[in-house]
């Protein structure tokens, strides 16, 4: 099994994918895809003494407790969704300097898919945009593994799926630290 990323290459250049996401699209593919929940950002208060988090830039939160949608976070984790694992669900609060763009954020939860999708909502800078850049070839693979790319009759899909579960990674889209194994291409 082989990714092409000549083929992901071309079909991302007949879509009309954001780069990057606005905040409203960002609430929309949370909500329509995973059937998220907007939340009182004061329930991640605690995140004020994170000095990473950089909360006081918060301007959304979000609750994935639908089956549905936890079942679709999970695809892309080595171990079967078990809710003891996570019995608040997941959540992410979304962070913008400008109330436009995203900014940062804070993950809860543990969700390799939700972290591909964050990394993806920041978009790419244009000049990066060149095939044999690293960065840009897994932008491309990510937004494969998000479905934001998609192959009538896709064969090789739930190998991707199964490589990634199995700790083949992205450098540059979703965790990756920590985890060891080989590059997912």
């Amino acid at each position: 099994m082989q990714i092409d990323i000549q083929k992901l290459y071309d079909k991302y250049m007949t879509l009309d994918i954001p780069n990057p996401f606005n905040l409203e699209q960002i609430d929309q593919i949370l909500k329509d895809k995973y059937f998220a929940v907007e939340t009182d950002l004061e329930n991640f208060s605690g995140l004020r003494f994170d000095p990473y988090e950089n909360f006081d830039e918060a301007v959304k939160a979000y609750s994935f407790r639908d089956k549905r949608g936890i079942k679709e976070l999970f695809k892309l984790n080595s171990e079967e969704y078990d809710e003891s694992l996570v019995p608040n669900g997941i959540n992410l609060t979304v962070n913008s300097k400008d109330n436009m763009y995203i900014s940062g954020g804070t993950e809860i939860g543990g969700s390799n898919l939700l972290s591909i999708e964050t990394a993806i909502f920041f978009g790419i800078d244009k000049e990066e945009m060149t095939l044999g850049n690293e960065r840009f070839e897994d932008y491309l693979v990510a937004l494969y593994l998000a479905g934001y790319i998609q192959f009538e009759n896709d064969t090789i899909l739930e190998d991707v799926y199964k490589r990634y579960r199995d700790s083949y990674l992205l450098e540059y889209y979703g965790p990756s630290s920590g985890r060891g194994g080989e590059k997912l291409y």
